[in-house]
């Protein structure tokens, strides 16, 4: 759905002259938006942003992660409440980490044109809720018109009751809200590698297959093959998760999809495989994974691999749903020590993480009887 567009303008409001705005940012032919980031505008804040860009479209792409909107209270009543309330947002991130811990996050309000979407308001009343748990692409702008009509009252349920708000006062604060003209799908990023489709996959899809083919083709074989559908196999858990060791000699973001030492765990087609590294087929396990119950950190000896949401599962079998061609693959970046110049290429870099297989479910499976590894007691429960 599409609010109506603000009018695009380049040009800073005039009180752009306090606030340190960036270099001129590209224009995106498609929409004629400025081309930004969520980690810029989060670290400007909305003051400055507000100030340095005017009504200006902006596109960005940003993650919507559960639960809808901040939650909690807001110490002022708004009206307009679209406009106003922090009840009334959609919290975009530059990761997958929940919004309440990632700071890299912006609020963009979703004006009347998308219907019904303040907090708590779901599926039907609000279009924005089927894209939530997506990457979505922005296009979005300050200083809505509708600001000039914001009236703020003090929420007199908050003790000690705040200061009242002047009217000019109230417009300001309305006008540093970011109000989106468009919130759409964010598509794949990149074409796919060529492969010879009689070497692809064929369903249903096995752990034997995935690895043979990265054996004959590369890396670029499951991307090439599989693109971004969705996936789902069987497979053994490989003990000692994600332990992969060596140096590392610049920092990659986010860790947990591009770091090659941060694994999220080690599968094998079967338990006689296990010991046979070149049967090894390594996934990445988002910090959202559904049916999580805290145990994500899967991201390599850095951390405790009892912490990892496959080691419940360590010397056992697994039913495993995923994809290549992730959509935080465009966010993949190196982030080298400050002074240092970068070691990779970008555009590598980005192509290394669209290989890579992202795991959506994890589940207890059977595995092949009578030959299989009995498996451990686990309490762990499955999405």
């Amino acid at each position: 759905p599409s609010a109506p567009a603000a009018t695009a303008s380049a040009a800073p409001s005039p009180t752009a002259t306090a606030a340190a705005c960036p270099a001129p940012l590209p224009v995106d032919p498609a929409t004629g938006a400025l081309v930004t980031t969520i980690e810029a505008l989060a670290a400007l804040g909305d003051e400055a942003a507000s100030a340095c860009y005017g009504d200006a479209k902006l596109r960005f792409n940003g993650y919507l992660p559960k639960p809808y909107g901040y939650g909690g209270y807001s110490t002022y009543t708004f009206t307009p409440t679209w406009l106003g309330s922090f009840l009334a947002i959609a919290v975009a991130t530059a990761g997958r980490e929940p919004p309440l811990v990632d700071p890299a996050r912006v609020g963009v309000h979703l004006p009347p044109a998308y219907g019904d979407c303040p907090y708590g308001a779901y599926q039907e009343q609000c279009p924005a809720w089927a894209l939530l748990g997506t990457w979505v692409t922005f296009v979005a702008h300050y200083n809505d018109p509708a600001a000039a009509t914001c009236v703020a009252t003090p929420n007199d349920q908050v003790q000690p009751v705040p200061s009242p708000m002047s009217p000019s006062e109230a417009q300001a604060w309305c006008a540093d809200q970011l109000v989106a003209d468009s919130l759409t799908p964010l598509a794949a990023a990149g074409p796919l590698p060529s492969v010879d489709p009689g070497l692809c996959p064929v369903e249903p899809i096995t752990a034997d297959q995935l690895v043979e083919g990265a054996q004959a083709i590369g890396d670029q074989y499951g991307l090439g093959c599989l693109g971004a559908n969705e996936i789902t196999f069987e497979a053994y858990v490989v003990p000692g998760v994600g332990l992969l060791s060596g140096m590392e000699q610049t920092t990659v973001e986010p860790r947990w999809l591009a770091d090659a030492l941060n694994t999220g765990a080690v599968l094998a087609p079967d338990a006689a495989a296990a010991d046979d590294a070149t049967q090894w087929l390594v996934v990445r396990t988002p910090p959202d994974l559904p049916g999580d119950t805290g145990l994500h950190e899967c991201h390599g000896s850095a951390v405790d691999p009892a912490s990892c949401v496959f080691a419940p599962y360590a010397g056992t079998y697994v039913t495993v749903s995923g994809h290549y061609n992730d959509f935080e693959s465009e966010t993949c970046r190196e982030v080298p020590p400050a002074g240092s110049d970068p070691l990779l290429d970008p555009d590598a870099l980005i192509l290394y993480c669209r290989e890579q297989l992202v795991v959506t479910e994890v589940a207890a499976a059977e595995g092949p009887a009578p030959t299989a590894t009995p498996p451990v007691t686990s309490t762990r429960q499955g999405p």
